[in-house]
């Protein structure tokens, strides 16, 4: 019996161990207070350095210190004036043998089925050297290890969201799905993970039972997304049928007025050049999403790499329209 239970327990060991090594997850956030702010909860790391979400009466913020010092700060957005929802990770996450930090922020939870919406923050230096904005996006569902996937020695991210849509195989009417694309970090940028495809999985009863027993546990969204039932689906099942397309060059990109918009003038080879507010959040001018051509991976929602100004001007690009949703994407050609 030991000769078969002990060789078990040491690869369940190692398994657990060489996670946690490559991406570790900070302790609980605590009350703290930092003048000018009503309410704020802190995450204090190493080399004295301490995160705070904080809350005042006119807006939510970030912020990192230093030795006691304000390093910098970014916007963060409170779900019913609670500053404790968010969480630090440190990791290597593009195998260069020097760790990231990612700050997982609990934005709200929806009526209904009671979907958790996070924006993640990616920092290239832990130790805040130096202050630069992060990269960020949104997820629908967010778990520490089931976002940040590791795999083989490096890390995956899984990015999440509802989808209504018919069945990819046609055995059921419309409903609802969890979608999931698989990405890399790479200086500061989302890589799409080209050789594992879009996977879905439909809001069946059994789906529901299980999301209410699971919902706190740090392996989901990527425990939902590994049952049997979810299949392997295309963009398309995500963008819907396309009715129109423009190619043309984004000639400027400006966050002047608002570090969390992006300013996209997109001239089109034939016609009148167009301006953009990007991300989309609700506006008749605004572009829903960003996609990336060659993968034709739709990066996340809100995605915003860490220099969008450079990562954005001059680049050849193609505006695509699909029905149904009425959604917008604005392909990315290399």
């Amino acid at each position: 019996m030991l000769r078969v239970t002990l060789p078990l327990i040491f690869v369940l060991a190692s398994s657990t161990h060489a996670q946690t090594s490559k991406l570790i997850k900070s302790q609980a956030p605590v009350a703290g207070t930092v003048a000018g702010y009503d309410k704020g909860h802190c995450i204090a790391l190493p080399k004295n350095i301490r995160i705070c979400k904080l809350l005042s009466d006119d807006k939510d913020t970030f912020l990192v210190e230093r030795d006691g010092q304000r390093v910098g700060t970014w916007p963060g957005k409170t779900f019913l004036g609670e500053t404790s929802d968010f969480e630090v990770l440190t990791g290597d996450l593009d195998n260069d043998n020097q760790p990231e930090l990612i700050v997982a922020n609990h934005d709200g939870t929806s009526n209904g089925m009671a979907v958790e919406f996070w924006t993640i923050f990616i920092f290239p230096d832990p130790d805040f050297r130096t202050f630069q904005a992060p990269l960020s996006f949104d997820v629908e569902e967010y778990g520490s290890f089931g976002t940040f996937v590791t795999a083989y020695g490096r890390v995956n991210i899984l990015t999440t969201s509802w989808v209504p849509g018919k069945d990819p195989k046609g055995r059921r009417s419309f409903g609802t799905y969890l979608v999931g694309q698989w990405w890399r970090y790479k200086a500061g940028e989302l890589k799409p993970l080209i050789n594992k495809p879009p996977i879905a999985r439909r809001y069946l009863a059994s789906f529901e039972s299980e999301r209410i027993d699971t919902v706190k546990l740090d392996r989901i969204p990527f425990r939902w997304l590994s049952h049997p039932n979810t299949e392997t689906v295309d963009t398309a099942f995500i963008t819907r049928k396309e009715v129109g397309k423009s190619p043309g060059i984004i000639q400027a990109v400006s966050t002047k007025n608002n570090p969390d918009k992006l300013k996209l003038v997109f001239k089109p080879n034939d016609g009148p050049a167009m301006t953009f507010i990007y991300p989309f959040d609700g506006g008749s001018d605004e572009l829903n999403y960003l996609g990336d051509a060659a993968s034709g991976w739709v990066y996340p929602s809100h995605y915003l790499p860490a220099q969008p100004e450079k990562w954005l001007q001059n680049r050849r690009v193609t505006l695509r329209t699909y029905e149904d949703r009425g959604i917008q994407i604005l392909w990315l050609e290399r």
